[in-house]
């Protein structure tokens, strides 16, 4: 999937760090989904020259998965809402999109007793999947 959307955005350099030998119970396409809309979201918000890190671990009884990116920082205002449908934060007129690509992000993760969690400082911001390897005990 990473050079699938690499491809798109050949400006765009992507950096995968890949742990991932427990076998991960999940609904594949939707977790594909998830990332997928992570990783859009990194390569349309993060500085073109950065790269974005991709790190994807199973330990400790979790599945987690982060995308992260340089950039302008998100604000702490927006933050409280970054998750709801239709809300676009720090959107230009040049960008495509209804605001829901978070959203349905954070769906998925919830529909597999996981979270979904951002931080965004100046050096970077940063969308973190954890899910529960054993889904039964969240």
């Amino acid at each position: 999937m990473i050079s699938e959307l690499q491809s798109t955005r050949a400006d765009r350099t992507i950096k995968a760090d890949i742990s991932v030998p427990l076998v991960v119970d999940c609904d594949q396409v939707r977790i594909g989904q998830l990332f997928s809309n992570l990783l859009g979201n990194a390569m349309t918000h993060g500085y073109a020259g950065k790269p974005i890190q991709v790190m994807a671990r199973t330990e400790d009884g979790f599945f987690d998965l982060s995308v992260a990116n340089e950039g302008l920082p998100i604000a702490a205002t927006a933050l409280v809402n970054l998750f709801e449908p239709f809300f676009r934060a720090n959107a230009r007129p040049s960008q495509e999109g209804l605001g829901l690509g978070l959203y349905i992000a954070s769906e998925i993760a919830h529909a597999h007793n996981g979270t979904l969690d951002v931080t965004s400082t100046a050096d970077e911001t940063r969308f973190t999947f954890r899910m529960p390897l054993d889904r039964g005990s969240a």
